[in-house]
């Protein structure tokens, strides 16, 4: 039976699941630097992909843009990924984005009194089991998000786009404009655990089903594109069965990770990252001091790549 607390541990997670290995691309590969004999405008546009607890790696991706002195022209986002860029460029640094989610996920007991609402709502306003899911993501962001993300698209330091899925039209939906939080929800909405949220007449879930790494909605007109991949590039062997709630979330990232493969195989960023955190599991919110860690490598293999672009220039 899954429990209450790791349901709301995948809810918080807001990210599709993955249990694939991750192996970083080294960015002085040829295959990473596409068209770099093509000079473009100085900037580059970043994507940060969705993948639930191994998401956390796109934090090294920021910490290393404040200690470069650069800023992406635009971030697009999906799930988690959306949740970290919708931080960011609220004006948080990589490091405040480091402490706070280190905050959340190492001290327990506050977490979960933040997650029983002592704001004076009701606990049927977060969890309820007659609505469409049984989380409302709005808010479960509401109860456990910083004070200092934007209110709307237009607050934010640099524009973002956030990727969702229209389910009655299963088709990708970018929103860029409007109130940040419930963009970020819909982004965020994996079925049966986060109600699907509506924006626009539009019913919208998990940007993942349709685009768990979005570096093709970047603006290119005379940018580089770098993307952040999370959803994995190497099967990490396991022991015994994965629990229910692994399996139900990691029957998703089958999907993702095909996704991701086939946009690949059409059109590549100038920089692809995946960062080298194949052993850890879906669920590992609270490993995630030890996956920050593992998440190292690519930090550097970010900046790497990120200056042999912008000295092309």
């Amino acid at each position: 039976m899954i429990q209450r607390r790791d349901l709301m541990l995948a809810a918080v997670s807001a990210g599709t699941g993955t249990l694939t290995g991750i192996k970083p691309v080294k960015a002085d590969s040829s295959s990473q630097l596409v068209n770099e004999t093509n000079r473009k405008t100085e900037g580059f546009a970043l994507a940060l992909g969705g993948g639930a607890a191994k998401a956390f790696a796109h934090i090294p991706i920021l910490e290393a843009m404040d200690e470069l002195g650069v800023q992406p022209v635009e971030i697009a986002g999906t799930s988690m990924g959306a949740i970290l860029g919708g931080f960011y460029a609220s004006g948080m640094s990589g490091k405040e984005v480091r402490e706070i989610t280190v905050d959340l996920f190492t001290r327990k007991t506050q977490l979960f009194q933040k997650l029983f609402l002592n704001d004076g709502r009701t606990w049927t306003s977060l969890f309820n089991v007659v609505r469409p899911a049984i989380i409302d993501p709005i808010v479960l962001f509401e109860t456990v998000f910083p004070a200092g993300l934007a209110s709307n698209f237009s607050d934010l330091q640099f524009p973002l786009k956030i990727i969702a899925t229209d389910f009655y039209t299963q088709s990708q939906v970018v929103l860029s404009e409007g109130e940040l939080l419930p963009a970020i929800a819909a982004s965020s909405a994996l079925p049966m655990l986060l109600t699907p949220v509506e924006i626009n007449g539009r019913v919208l879930i998990d940007g993942g089903f349709v685009n768990p790494t979005p570096f093709d909605v970047l603006q290119t007109d005379g940018y580089h594109t770098v993307a952040i991949d999370v959803t994995g590039s190497e099967f990490d062997q396991g022991k015994g069965l994965p629990s229910g709630l692994e399996t139900w979330i990691g029957s998703f990232s089958i999907t993702l990770h095909s996704l991701v493969a086939a946009k690949l195989a059409c059109s590549k960023p100038d920089v692809l990252i995946e960062p080298p955190i194949g052993r850890f599991k879906t669920m590992d919110f609270f490993k995630i001091e030890d996956l920050l860690q593992a998440a190292e490598p690519a930090k550097e293999d970010f900046k790497r790549g990120l200056s042999a672009l912008l000295n092309a220039q």
